[in-house]
Formats: C-alpha cells, structure tokens, sequence
C-alpha cells in the first residue's frame, strides 16, 4: 500500500504525541488538588463503585476513539492506494473497407458487408475503416477501434444495398423510406462534377490508401485493403488502378479483392492484387466471401504491449471506520460529560 500524500502522516504524529503531553498535563494537575474528608463509606458503596467504574471505562472509550478517529482521518486525508501495472495486447492492424457502390455490385457489396460484420465484432485492438465510391470517394467510417459503430454502418449499408436490389434490380414498388436509405450508400459518390464518369476503381482505391494514417512513421503496422469492385470502368480516373496497386505497393499495404463473376479484366485485377501480396476472390460461389474474410484474418498481425499503472483507491472501508468510531466518541463523551 503506498500513500499519495505521506507528508500527512509526518504532520499529524508530532501533532499527536503534542496532544497527548498536553492532556497528560492537564488531566495532572487535578491529581493534587484538595480532598474531601470522609468519603470511605460512599467509596465502598456498591453503587458508587459502579458508576466508578463506568466513568473510567468511558473516559478511556472516549479518548481510544477520538484517537483511532484523528487517525483514520490523517490516513484517509494521506490518501492510501494501490498501484496495479497492466499489460494491455494491442494488435497492430489496419483495415479499409473500400465499396463500389455502383449499379453492377450491389450483390458482391451486400455479401461483403454481412461476412465482414462477424469479422468486426472480434477484432481485439484492430483498427478499421470504411471508404465508399463510384466517381467519387466519400469516408464513411475513418480508421477506429469503435467496433460497434463500424458494426451500426455495416449494417446500413447492408440495408441499403438490399433496397438498391428489391427496387432497381428486381424492380419492386418503393417508398420514401426505402429512397432514404438506398441514398446513404450513394450520397456524395455520384456528383460526377468533373465530368469523368463512373465507378472511378483507381481513384477510390487511391483515396482509401491515404486513409492509413501514418504512412511514413517507422512504425511496423500490418495495412490491409478490402477492394470490392467489378473492375468496369466507365470513364476516365484521374489515377489507373494499377498505378493505385503501385501506391499500395510502396507502402507495403496488401490488396484483397471482392468481385463478381462479371468482373471486367480479371486477371489485370488479380495481378495487381497478388502484387501487394494479397488476393483476387470471385463471389459467384457459396462461401467465397466467407474466404475472402478468413484470408483477411490470417494476415500477419504484430503485437504491442502496452503497460499501463493503475492506481486505485479504497477510501470506503476507512470512512466506514470513521464513522462508527465517531459514533461511539459521541455516545461515550455524552455519557460521561466530556
């Protein structure tokens, strides 16, 4: 146990041991003062004799408490703790989510999301994130270890990416709900304000690279990216996406891709994946997700140990003494008029 303000304690024992001289001196002085003759007969009376021994036992009740009560105060006021050091496991991994939100991967986008889901909520120190584009690339979640949140966004897009299915592809009748939700995977990615088209891969996948923060710092950290994509392009991006491949390259960012069976040059897709050291998954088969997402997992992943002191306080036990030791102090001292 150790004492965040032990100057109290040095404080309060000369303060004691003065007090304690003081009231030896005064109670002392009383010891020669003038007798009463002829007080035997009451001395040996049994009542007297009790009431004697009443008064003494209280007067050193009284004083055996105000001292244990001075002394708990002195310690609660000293502030005893207990330090605690803590080894916290941090994994030291980073992952983007970076979804074409086009017409053509609503499917692939929508078993991406529910596959991921599980993924998240076992993370333990991971940081992720989630990017979103066709002509142009909107952040939806930046790099965190908020799970639950990641979690809460995954599920809306899910949602979105099922009415985008029943209502565009499948033509069911929709609401003013379902246009609101279908919206939050599109909003801000549709703009197309430089006239260059859509589903812009090289440009999406470039802007999520520059979402690892850090990218320049000493710091050994595994980065993963999780491209899904059909690879058509229908315009012209300001990068190719295997000049992005190149960027990912450099910073030593792995590329994982989540396709359709229409994707669009699949083997220029699968090359540039297999670049960075990741891989090309085609979602036309049961499960395919659920390997892209076991691949993703199995990513080297280095550890930090954290250490951390925590100090901790138990002030309750000594108020409690305080206060019981307080409530004899006072029906003692009430009873011998102290």
């Amino acid at each position: 146990m150790d004492l965040m303000n032990p100057y109290f304690i040095y404080i309060g024992i000369p303060i004691f041991i003065f007090l304690g001289i003081g009231y030896w001196g005064y109670s002392n002085k009383f010891k020669k003062g003038r007798k009463v003759a002829n007080t035997e007969f009451i001395e040996n009376t049994k009542y007297f004799k009790r009431r004697l021994f009443e008064f003494r036992f209280c007067s050193v009740l009284a004083i055996v408490s105000l001292v244990l009560a001075l002394s708990i105060l002195m310690f609660i006021i000293a502030r005893p703790n207990r330090a605690h050091q803590n080894e916290t496991e941090i994994h030291n991994r980073d992952i983007m989510l970076c979804l074409d939100t086009s017409y053509s991967m609503f499917y692939t986008d929508l078993e991406v999301c529910k596959e991921l889901k599980k993924f998240v909520s076992e993370l333990q120190g991971e940081r992720f994130g989630i990017t979103i584009f066709n002509c142009e690339t909107v952040t939806l979640v930046p790099l965190t270890t908020d799970y639950e949140y990641v979690i809460e966004v995954l599920d809306q897009l899910e949602e979105s990416c099922q009415v985008a299915i029943d209502v565009l592809l499948e033509g069911n009748f929709y609401d003013t709900s379902d246009y609101v939700v279908y919206q939050y995977m599109v909003d801000g990615t549709t703009t197309d304000k430089y006239g260059n088209g859509s589903s812009l891969i090289g440009d999406g996948l470039a802007s999520t690279v520059f979402q690892f923060q850090g990218l320049d710092d000493e710091e050994e950290r595994t980065r993963v990216i999780i491209l899904a994509t059909d690879n058509q392009l229908n315009g012209t991006p300001f990068v190719q996406i295997e000049e992005a491949t190149e960027i990912c390259d450099s910073y030593d960012i792995k590329l994982f891709g989540a396709a359709p069976d229409t994707v669009e040059e699949m083997e220029v897709f699968r090359d540039c994946c297999k670049s960075t050291g990741g891989k090309l998954f085609i979602l036309d088969e049961d499960d395919v997700a659920k390997d892209l997402v076991n691949e993703v997992e199995t990513t080297e992943t280095s550890v930090i140990y954290k250490s951390e002191v925590m100090v901790t306080e138990y002030p309750e036990k000594l108020v409690t003494g305080l206060v019981i030791v307080l409530c004899v102090y006072f029906v003692v001292s009430r009873r011998v008029k102290l």
